[in-house]
């Protein structure tokens, strides 16, 4: 089940983060809501999910994209899953947060 659910989460992730519906998915849309966007509170609860499990290096791979993407993007609402473009607000608290959990976490990885 461990690595059925782990693929799984691994298809979604594309360049810019973890897309909310399989980009080939039929039902995909750039700026679906919740159908495509890479959103920071799913990101965050599955980067954590993952790394519990023992998936560290998705988990790692998880973490860097959606860091990388808010330091290409800021911190939209929401991204296209694609390109990375910021969505809807371009100053949203969840996603400043979202990319300062794991920005610290991954420091105090890299201390030990």
């Amino acid at each position: 089940m461990h690595a059925t659910l782990t693929t799984s989460v691994a298809e979604h992730l594309t360049p810019a983060g973890l897309a909310t519906e399989l980009p080939s998915s039929p039902h995909y849309e750039a700026d679906g809501y919740w159908r495509g966007p890479v959103w920071a509170p799913a990101t965050i609860l599955i980067e954590d999910g993952l790394r519990r499990g023992g998936a560290v290096d998705l988990a790692d791979r998880v973490s860097a994209r959606f860091r990388a993407l808010c330091e290409k993007s800021g911190f939209a609402e929401n991204f296209d899953a694609l390109t990375g473009q910021g969505l809807r607000d371009r100053a949203y608290t969840w996603t400043a947060s979202a990319y300062l959990i794991l920005a610290a976490d991954s420091q105090t990885r890299r201390a030990r």
